[in-house]
């Protein structure tokens, strides 16, 4: 059975145990909940107790804090400001504008985009795509990631994909990348502790101490005239940067440009490439291994995909709402819907 309106309050907890399709979650302004597909919904002193054996569709109160066991399809979420927890997701993720998030295991894709929360997932077969969140940690990635405009750290422990990172203001840590590593304009430190690829740098870095390590080739495309105190261990060294007290010997060259605190070690078992950075924005020489420039492509439509389906589902939502409560109940709906749509784009 579906309930028209439940009166919740600005902040109550909502559980969801286990979800048999998609679950799309909406948080809007209104201190009551909206249900659509539960199959029944306990009430007690702690919350609402949501249990779905199909698709389920929620609007919640901006500020509710939810918890959801499983989920047998997709998984959406936006507009929910409260902290909330997944454990099991078998279909894809869409995170837009979520407060604190935590994700044990997503089989599908993750797209992430201009969420203020910190971001925590355990375990993801698919690829990630995230763009203007907070800050992250990722457990394990099977598939590609890319990130743009973090405006915390980010961690990954260990990713089987490339790995493409702009624009993060925090610190980057990458403890193990089976694949390349790219990293543009990154404002912490600085640590990849082991790519079984390549790893590329490019732009400054603050002070502090960086570390670059590889399997294969390491390239460090780095700003004229920023300061950098340098350490570089490899097979073969090309250095085109022009360094004070430069001494190279045994495969490891030292100098430094200019007086800082910021100090990058690379280590390649490959070739190190140190090269000064392009005043234009380039596309990176393909005979140094770059990663295609179809790769920020490729992952941006993976997030447009998801999203078109989501969007979809929510019309049909919309729809169907409009014809069980009224005309004027899903005209004000479709409005809220574009309202909020647009606050995201």
């Amino acid at each position: 059975m579906s309930k028209e309106q439940i009166k919740t309050g600005e902040s109550p907890f909502v559980r969801v145990p286990s979800c048999g399709g998609e679950l799309i979650v909406r948080g809007w302004d209104e201190p009551t909940m909206r249900v659509k597909g539960e199959d029944e919904i306990v009430e007690d002193e702690k919350g609402y107790t949501i249990t779905a054996g199909g698709n389920l569709t929620l609007y919640l109160p901006a500020g509710a804090i939810l918890s959801v066991g499983e989920v047998s399809g997709d998984l959406v979420v936006k507009q929910l400001e409260g902290a909330a927890a997944y454990d099991n997701v078998r279909g894809d993720v869409v995170l837009v504008n979520v407060g604190d998030s935590e994700i044990g295991y997503v089989r599908g894709d993750l797209s992430a985009r201009k969420s203020s929360g910190f971001l925590s997932v355990g375990e993801i077969v698919g690829d990630v795509a995230a763009r203007g969140i907070d800050s992250a940690t990722f457990k394990t990635i099977h598939g590609d990631i890319a990130v743009r405009h973090l405006a915390g750290d980010l961690t990954i422990y260990t990713t089987h994909g490339d790995t493409d990172l702009r624009h993060i203001a925090g610190n980057v840590t990458i403890e193990q990348s089976y694949r390349d590593v790219n990293l543009t304009s990154i404002g912490g430190e600085v640590n990849v502790r082991r790519a079984t690829g390549d790893i590329r740098l490019r732009g400054g870095l603050s002070e502090g101490d960086h570390c670059l390590e590889a399997q294969g080739d390491v390239i460090v495309r780095w700003p004229e005239g920023e300061p950098l105190n340098l350490t570089v261990t490899a097979r073969r060294i090309n250095n085109r940067l022009s360094l004070n007290d430069q001494v190279e010997e045994n495969g490891t060259l030292t100098g430094r440009i200019g007086k800082g605190g910021v100090n990058l070690s690379v280590t390649s078992a490959g070739r190190a490439i140190i090269k000064p950075a392009a005043m234009t924005d380039e596309k990176w020489g393909n005979y140094e291994g770059d990663m295609e420039f179809d790769f920020e492509v490729e992952m941006a439509g993976i997030a447009a995909r998801v999203e078109a389906e989501v969007n979809n589902h929510l019309s049909r939502i919309s729809d169907e709402m409009g014809t069980r409560f009224g005309p004027d109940f899903g005209q004000r709906l479709a409005e809220m819907f574009s309202r909020k749509t647009d606050k995201t784009v």
